[in-house]
């Protein structure tokens, strides 16, 4: 028997993406999607780990919905329930974990569950880090979209890479690609469905193409260029890039062709060399800064951004000094600060000089206020700009306006009630926080 579902997402894009692909799969057996926790007989908590906070944030989850919808049964899947499904299934108010080489076998358990409630958790588990990526379920863009303006297209998941610090690699295994055809087909249906921006998302989407047959193979370049001759395309844009595997092509293609969205995330992680080795970064700081120099060459307007963790073992204070240097120098325009926490299966749990936390509170602290300047400085850029920008949804506090989106990633607020997936052009006439403020032009006299 089927029942009424509702999924909440925790983390990345690519969890984005993974929630709409249980929705496909859910949606094609008897279960029903509704759209509040309030109306569900099961509620799905799709799950990030990347820090201790991601974790705490699903146990919160979890006991909200104790309190809110006590008769509902949760499930946790994603990457908390692969890492630690036993301590997952410990959380009172837990009834089905499910990590992320079952995902595809969700809809019959849920199923399972509804009919034969049990007193215990379920665990339906088995390990991915290592495992050859042709014994892992394959990546599979899809279509549904989960109350979003802005689909999410995953074309790549897993990662290969060795950082000190990151759990990703066990929690989603090697890397693997979609297929040019499926993707190009997923982005069609999305366009043909009317929506004037599709964002492609991947755990390393810089390696896109690994995994794939030799006959079917392509790098990210070409699968970008094969999307934006797609018929009926607006707005393509690309999440966060590792900087050793970002294609420079790219620039030069979003130079171009107004469609590829100026807005590029790169991750830094640390912008003192001794710092990125230890971390096994396969770069330094001067080649981070060349590149992001190289981009705001040819794409003057576009949004950087970046990825900055503090107080990894054995960072010194100039170290940090370092970091907040290297963002400014390499004129970005926000930073996502991370403060460290030792991971376990991470490696870096193992190193020595680990740093205070009261010390990695100060430093997360001063960057935070490094980036709020950055940004607030892109913002000042904007200001007396034409935009192009995607509305998105009425403000929640003050439904008189409605958020929008520009073409850089610039946040602008525009008067009125419209409709979402709308693409405007508006004059850009204040600034109000970390938003900015559009003005529709007038109507042609008659």
């Amino acid at each position: 028997m089927g029942g009424r579902y509702y999924v909440e997402t925790f983390g990345c894009r690519v969890n984005q993406a993974d929630s709409a692909g249980l929705a496909a799969d859910l949606d094609l057996s008897e279960h029903e999607r509704v759209r509040s926790i309030a109306e569900a007989d099961l509620v799905i908590l799709n799950t990030c780990t990347v820090t201790h906070r991601s974790d705490a944030d699903v146990r919160k989850a979890v006991h909200r919905l104790q309190r809110e919808r006590p008769e509902a049964k949760v499930v946790v899947t994603g990457c908390y329930a692969q890492r630690a499904p036993e301590e997952v299934a410990r959380i009172e108010g837990v009834h089905l974990v499910v990590g992320n080489a079952h995902k595809k076998s969700l809809p019959v358990l849920s199923g399972q569950l509804l009919d034969h409630p049990h007193a215990a958790p379920i665990v339906v588990h088995s390990t991915m880090d290592g495992v050859d990526p042709l014994e892992l379920p394959p990546v599979e863009p899809v279509t549904t979209v989960l109350d979003r303006t802005r689909p999410f297209v995953k074309i790549q998941d897993g990662c290969d890479a060795t950082c000190t610090y990151c759990i990703i690699p066990s929690v989603r295994g090697p890397a693997r690609s979609a297929t040019p055809e499926r993707i190009l087909g997923a982005v069609a249906t999305l366009i043909a469905a009317g929506h004037q921006e599709i964002v492609l998302a991947g755990v390393h989407l810089g390696t896109y193409g690994l995994g794939l047959p030799a006959g079917e193979r392509e790098d990210l370049t070409g699968l970008v260029r094969r999307i934006l001759a797609q018929p009926g395309l607006m707005r393509l844009r690309l999440s966060c890039i590792e900087p050793m595997a970002f294609p420079m092509d790219l620039v030069d293609l979003a130079a171009q062709d107004r469609r590829l969205q100026p807005h590029f995330h790169l991750p830094l992680q640390a912008g003192a060399d001794r710092i990125l080795k230890r971390m096994v970064r396969p770069y330094r700081a001067a080649d981070y800064l060349e590149v992001m120099q190289e981009i705001r060459k040819k794409v003057p307007n576009a949004c950087l951004g970046t990825d900055v963790i503090v107080g990894f073992p054995g960072e010194s204070e100039a170290e940090f000094q370092e970091s907040c240097r290297l963002v400014q120098a390499a004129d970005l325009d926000y930073v996502h600060v991370f403060s460290y926490s030792d991971r376990e299966g991470t490696a870096s749990t193992r190193l020595d000089e680990k740093i205070d936390p009261r010390i990695i509170k100060e430093r997360s602290g001063e960057l935070h206020r490094v980036s709020r300047e950055l940004f607030h400085k892109f913002l000042d850029r904007q200001l007396g700009q034409h935009l192009e920008v995607l509305t998105l949804e009425p403000d929640a506090e003050e439904p008189e306006w409605t958020s929008t989106l520009s073409a850089n990633y610039a946040p602008v607020r525009v008067k009125g009630q419209l409709p979402a997936n709308r693409l405007l052009e508006v004059e850009i006439v204040g600034k109000e926080g970390a938003t900015l403020i559009g003005r529709l032009p007038s109507p042609a006299p008659p």
